[in-house]
């Protein structure tokens, strides 16, 4: 008999069990993959922010915890401005400021900064130099919070008119909010200080080049520079959250593991007969087993399966979530998929070991006898 055709068989013959243990390995995997792709998804879209603000090496206080986090003076910063090779610093105070009952991602940015040159309008027109009090919403964000050109906002607190909406590619910047530097040091009361500074480098290509302005750069300060890529690398923050998703991952898979082996020795002690039989008409110790196996492979594989389904059902709900929704991008793919349903597979197949090999350890005559 095909011993794929056997297990199937015998799922079928406990329609119940098979649906609760398939739907547990589905919750647990779909879960851990919906996890792991939201986490992997922030950080992408994080990158991406930074890559289309501008700047070849971000600059930010050593040890700090994130650019939420860090404190740069300005006499560090002109240091670093006056390092050869540079052709354009900013610095920019990053803040999650209340506004109207949310938060938003606000960056502040000197009058003078190039950073401004940059921003994509989509309606409206940049601060003025000496402007006070006025802000570029992302389109996102101009949509959450309800506002559009000439409309009041607070921020921490402090009213500010929107004079610009901006037209970002990416999802983290369209909803950013964008503000004169100083008035954003006022509400935060972080006078002269900035977290973060934008550095353009003027061969930017060369990579010897480059690391030796990070090492200029370091040694003018208590300060680290870093490319885009790297900065969420010494971002605690996404380090935890990193972490916090592995974990889920590892459990969820474990749980799967934990089903398939309640259901198959479930399913070994409801059967001790039958095993008793093939082994009576000459079945192997190693076909019995595999008999068990693929069964419990089968169960993971159909579980894996609407796991997969799950999480791509959870991405495309994603967006209609009110306030997050629409500010975190969220993307599962193939990268993410095959390191969890690997683990998951890997571990169930461990599992249907144990009853496997249990059925085989029980001697004909005494199966036969059990009924």
């Amino acid at each position: 008999m095909n011993l794929v055709r056997l297990a199937l068989r015998n799922l079928k013959r406990r329609p119940l069990r098979t649906f609760l243990s398939v739907l547990g390995i589905g919750l647990a995997v779909g879960s851990a993959l919906t996890l792991t792709a939201l986490s992997q998804s922030i950080q992408d879209g994080a990158r991406e922010g930074i890559h289309e603000i501008g700047g070849d090496l971000i600059v930010m206080q050593k040890g700090a915890s994130g650019i939420f986090g860090g404190f740069i003076p300005d006499r560090t910063l002109e240091r670093v401005a006056s390092v050869p090779g540079i052709v354009r610093l900013s610095g920019a105070l990053v803040a999650l400021a209340s506004s109207g009952g949310g938060n938003v991602l606000t960056f502040g940015w000197p009058d003078a900064s190039y950073l401004w040159k940059r921003v994509p309008l989509r309606e409206g027109r940049l601060p003025a130099a000496g402007e006070r009090h006025v802000a570029v919403l992302g389109d996102t964000a101009a949509v959450s919070l309800g506002r559009k050109l000439n409309d009041e906002f607070s921020v921490f607190g402090e009213s500010f008119r929107v004079v610009g909406i901006a037209g970002y590619t990416s999802i983290v910047n369209r909803s950013l909010v964008l503000v004169p530097l100083v008035d954003l040091q006022e509400a935060t009361y972080r006078p002269r200080q900035v977290t973060i500074a934008h550095v353009s480098v003027e061969n930017a290509r060369d990579s010897s080049e480059l690391a030796r302005i990070r090492q200029e750069i370091e040694g003018a300060g208590d300060v680290v520079a870093a490319a885009p890529d790297e900065v969420l690398d010494r971002d605690r923050n996404f380090t935890i959250l990193e972490a916090v998703s592995l974990a889920v991952a590892i459990v969820a898979a474990a749980m799967s593991a934990l089903y398939v082996l309640t259901a198959l020795v479930l399913a070994t002690q409801e059967r001790t007969r039958e095993i008793g039989i093939f082994a009576a008409i000459g079945w192997s110790n190693g076909r019995i087993m595999q008999s068990i196996v693929i069964e419990g492979i089968l169960m993971c594989v159909i579980g894996c399966c609407l796991g997969v389904l799950l999480s791509f059902l959870a991405a495309y709900e994603f967006p209609h979530i009110p306030t997050i929704g629409i500010r975190i991008p969220f993307r599962p793919g193939a990268g993410l998929i095959a390191p969890v349903i690997a683990g998951a597979m890997v571990l169930c197949i461990l599992c249907a070991l144990l009853p496997a090999w249990r059925a085989v350890r029980m001697l004909p005559a005494e199966a036969l006898r059990r009924m």
